[in-house]
């Protein structure tokens, strides 16, 4: 293979989602694994003996090796067996309540148990260990430790701040996201709100939006905050108006919440640590003030942390942030998410129109017209533009 063929393929593999890689690498392990029981050589093996002679038999009696894409459909094809067996076990399962280096704390029988990860399980899941994971933990003489992670049915996810080729899981198996914004210190930001309807949709989750601090605005400011919101609603995103410090929206919260797996987001220093420590003052949460010079929050939670209320309704305190990246976000889907488009968008010159540079785009018009919300239109310009 020439250089030049070789720099291409590197290219390609840049755009290949990472768990596609991740079980294209575990194919290619299965693959070189098979190579040595050829040869007569003992190699350790995740697959069992029958599993082998079954590839083996496929093959005919020239015992040709496999593809790497005959093993990828294999290994799918035997992990899709396992979810449905894990699946069974749901309502046994333990719950991660926080994630440390080579640690977890998990809810499992009632109690909370400190778990030994081993460092091969990330590997074998495919994808990091995330707060609100449902488990199987095992008791060895005193010591838990982690045995494996059932399916996710929903998942709050960004790119890898360090590594953006890789997914960072936020939480698991949310039913709720609660985007937490605020009115005043921090300022209220539509784009980051737009940003995380995106992801929790494409997560599988509810979104909520609260906004919090509103006892720090007069009536006239606060009706023109709340206003702002209005193209959310439409959408039928439930908005509720909150203060910490009041009290005011604290049951629609917990109505919200209940029976369910919720998850607080937003940009640091909306007050995500005070609302929870207002549903329950025995929290106790550190809390802090904003940047004296900047106006910005400081990071008082630095990691995700899972807290049971009681009669299965669990919140998760999870990590201000000042942007939120999208992950796994092309231009073609962008779209998806901005629904309000779709009526006027029939009426567009071009079928294949996106919106951003045509002539006789029928949802330009109809933003200069104010049908529909500048702002939005805005964010989407954005993304658009940001996915090249």
């Amino acid at each position: 293979m020439d250089r030049t063929t070789k720099r291409h393929l590197k290219d390609i593999e840049k755009h290949v989602p990472y768990d596609e890689m991740k079980s294209r690498k575990q194919a290619g392990k299965l693959r070189r694994a098979l190579r040595g029981k050829e040869k007569g050589e003992v190699r350790e093996s995740r697959i069992t003996e029958d599993n082998w002679e079954e590839l083996l038999d496929k093959h005919g009696p020239s015992r040709k090796r496999p593809s790497i894409e005959t093993m990828l459909a294999h290994l799918q094809e035997t992990q899709s067996q396992e979810v449905e067996t894990d699946d069974a076990d749901w309502d046994e399962a333990g719950i991660v309540m926080s994630v440390s280096s080579g640690r977890c704390r998990v809810f499992f029988e009632g109690q909370e148990v400190d778990c030994l990860v081993p460092p091969e399980l990330a590997v074998r899941q495919r994808s990091s260990l995330a707060v609100g994971d449902r488990v199987r933990v095992t008791d060895d003489d005193g010591v838990w430790r982690l045995a494996s992670v059932l399916p996710r049915h929903s998942v709050l996810a960004r790119p890898d701040p360090l590594h953006a080729h890789l997914q960072r899981l936020i939480a698991a198996n949310i039913d709720v996201v609660i985007h937490v914004v605020s009115v005043k210190a921090p300022p209220l930001r539509p784009r980051l709100i737009d940003r995380y309807l995106i992801a929790i949709q494409r997560g599988g989750a509810q979104p909520v939006i609260c906004v919090n601090k509103l006892d720090l605005l007069s009536p006239a400011d606060r009706a023109h905050e709340l206003d702002r919101l209005a193209p959310y609603r439409d959408l039928g995103v439930p908005v509720i108006a909150c203060s910490s410090k009041t009290g005011e929206g604290l049951e629609e919260l917990r109505a919200v919440a209940e029976g369910k797996m919720a998850a607080l987001v937003g940009h640091s220093g909306v007050g995500k640590s005070s609302i929870l420590n207002a549903l329950d003052a025995s929290l106790q949460l550190a809390t802090n003030t904003l940047h004296k010079k900047r106006g910005t929050g400081r990071h008082t939670t630095t990691a995700s942390t899972l807290f049971d209320f009681g009669s299965g309704t669990y919140l998760i305190d999870t990590p201000g942030i000042r942007e939120f990246g999208l992950w796994d976000l092309d231009r073609e889907s962008l779209r998806d998410y901005f629904p309000e488009f779709a009526e006027h968008a029939e009426l567009c010159r071009f079928t294949n129109c996106t919106h951003v540079h045509e002539p006789d785009c029928e949802v330009q018009d109809r933003v200069e017209d104010e049908t529909l919300d500048r702002g939005r239109y805005e964010t989407y310009v954005r993304l658009w533009e940001d996915l090249r």
